[in-house]
C-alpha cells in the first residue's frame, strides 16, 4: 500500500525537523472507513458510522489550530473545513462527522449525547473516527497534552500524554450565536517558528501502538446558513511529484480553503474540484484505473470535496501515471479548479497551475515524437566543428529529416 511509507511517531520520539516542512492531508498512514457492523482485528472496538444517521442536519465552519505528528516532524495549523452534526429526533442524540480536523474527509460519524438544557454535548472517548481494515488500525478520541521540546540543530523531542482520566470532550453550545466550543483545551502556536507548541485537547491517537496522529485545541463550530451561489476561492497547489513509473506514487498536493472570493463560508457538500494539465486539459479518472479501490464505476472528472479512497484524500490525490513514458501525463503543467453548484448553478474558481517543467517552445512543440538522427556544430564562420567551443551553432537533424539550429555557448 503506497501510504505506508508515511508512518506516525511513536508518542515520545526525537525527529528532525526543517522549517520547509509541509504536511498534507490525512495521508500519513491508511486511514479507511469501517464498513458497518463489523470489527475485524479489533474486537474491543466500537463500529463505525459510515452513513448519515436521520435526524435534522445542521453544517458548523470549523475554526481553532491543530498539530499534524508524521516521520517528518510536526506542523501547528489553524483549522479550517466544515462539521456535520445531526440531532436525532429523540432530543437527546446527536451524531457529529469528521469531529477531528486531521480526520475530515474519511465521513465516519461518532455519537455524543445533548444535555437536558441543550448547552452542552458530551462525547465520549475511544471511539473510533477512522479505521483500516486491512491492517488492523485505527484512529481513536483520546484527551491529553503535547510538548515540543527544542533539543538545537533542528531536532524536537515530541511528547504526547494521554489523560486517561477524562472519559468524555465536552462541547458547550451558544444558540444565540450559533457556536459551538470545546471545554477545556488551550494551546499556543503563535511563538516564533521552531514554534515550541504546549496544547491541551482533543486528540486522535493510533490504535496500534498509542502513537499521536493529531492534538486539537480552541477548537469552535460556527453555524452555517443555506448555501447559496457563490464563485469558490482559488485552490492553492502545493507540490506535484513524480515517482517516474505507473506504481500509483505519482502524486498531487493541494489545499481547498471552504470561502468564496468574498471570504464568506463555504458548503462543501456542493463543491467539487476537477484537475487540469497543460493547455486547460480536462484529466479524467477513468473507471478501469481507479474504480475498484476508490469505490466508482463511471469516468469521473469533478471530484466531490472529501472523497476518499486508495487514491483519494482530503489535500491529496494520487496516479497511475508518469511523465517518464510514452504516454506522459502533462508536458510542463497541472492544475487544478474548484466548482461550487447551488440550486442548479454552477460557479468555477480559477485553475491554478503549477508549472513542474519548463514550458516548451515552439521548436519544440513541432520536435515532438521525433527522433534524433543526428547532431553537428558550427562556428559563426559556418565551418563544421568537432564540438561546441565558444559561441556554437548546434544544428539537429530528426528522423523525419527536419533539422533545427540553435546558438549555443560552450
Amino acid at each position: 500500500m503506497k501510504k505506508l511509507t508515511l508512518l506516525l511517531l511513536s508518542a515520545a520520539i526525537a525527529v528532525s525537523a526543517s522549517a520547509g516542512i509541509k504536511s498534507a492531508g490525512n495521508a500519513y498512514r491508511p486511514m479507511g472507513k469501517a464498513a458497518p457492523g463489523t470489527a475485524i482485528n479489533a474486537p474491543s472496538r466500537v463500529d463505525i458510522i459510515t452513513e448519515q444517521p436521520e435526524g435534522t442536519v445542521v453544517n458548523y465552519l470549523r475554526s481553532g489550530e491543530y498539530v499534524l505528528s508524521s516521520f517528518y516532524g510536526y506542523e501547528p495549523a489553524a483549522q479550517t473545513g466544515r462539521v456535520k452534526v445531526v440531532y436525532a429526533d429523540d432530543g437527546t442524540t446527536v451524531y457529529i462527522q469528521d469531529i477531528l480536523c486531521y480526520a475530515e474527509g474519511t465521513g465516519t460519524w461518532v455519537v455524543g449525547e445533548l444535555s437536558p438544557d441543550g448547552l452542552s454535548i458530551s462525547v465520549p472517548l475511544g471511539q473510533y473516527v477512522a479505521y483500516n481494515e486491512l491492517y488492523g488500525y485505527g484512529v481513536v478520541l483520546a484527551w491529553g497534552s503535547t510538548d515540543v521540546i527544542d533539543l538545537g540543530d533542528d531536532f524536537y523531542w515530541f511528547e504526547f500524554y494521554a489523560d486517561e482520566r477524562e472519559t468524555e470532550a465536552i462541547y458547550a453550545i451558544d444558540p444565540e450565536n450559533g457556536t459551538i466550543t470545546l471545554q477545556g483545551s488551550e494551546g499556543d502556536m503563535n511563538n516564533p517558528y521552531p514554534y515550541d507548541c504546549v496544547a491541551t485537547g482533543l486528540a486522535g491517537i493510533w490504535s496500534d501502538d498509542g502513537s499521536i496522529a493529531t492534538i486539537e485545541w480552541g477548537s469552535t463550530w460556527t453555524r452555517m446558513g443555506e448555501a447559496v451561489p457563490a464563485v469558490p476561492a482559488d485552490p492553492e497547489v502545493i507540490e506535484f511529484f513524480d515517482c517516474g513509473d505507473e506504481s500509483g506514487y505519482t502524486r498531487l498536493d493541494f489545499n481547498i480553503n471552504l470561502v468564496d472570493v468574498d471570504g464568506n463560508p463555504l458548503n462543501s457538500d456542493y463543491l467539487t474540484y476537477s484537475i487540469f494539465t497543460d493547455d486547460d486539459e480536462l484529466f479524467t479518472f477513468d473507471a478501469e484505473t481507479y474504480g475498484a479501490l476508490n469505490g466508482f464505476d463511471t469516468d469521473m472528472t469533478e471530484i466531490p470535496y472529501g472523497f476518499s479512497g486508495e487514491d483519494f484524500y482530503l489535500r491529496r490525490v494520487y496516479f497511475y501515471r508518469t511523465n517518464d513514458g510514452e504516454n506522459p501525463m502533462f508536458t510542463w503543467r497541472i492544475g487544478i479548479q474548484l466548482n461550487y453548484t447551488v440550486d442548479g448553478i454552477s460557479n468555477k474558481s480559477n485553475i491554478v497551475y503549477l508549472d513542474v517543467y519548463p514550458k516548451p517552445s515552439a521548436v519544440d512543440e513541432v520536435n515532438a515524437g521525433k527522433s534524433v538522427s543526428s547532431v553537428r556544430y558550427f562556428n559563426v564562420a559556418g565551418q563544421e566543428m568537432t564540438h561546441p567551443s565558444g559561441l556554437t551553432i548546434q544544428v539537429t537533424t530528426y528522423s523525419d529529416g527536419s533539422t533545427s539550429a540553435v546558438k549555443v555557448i560552450k
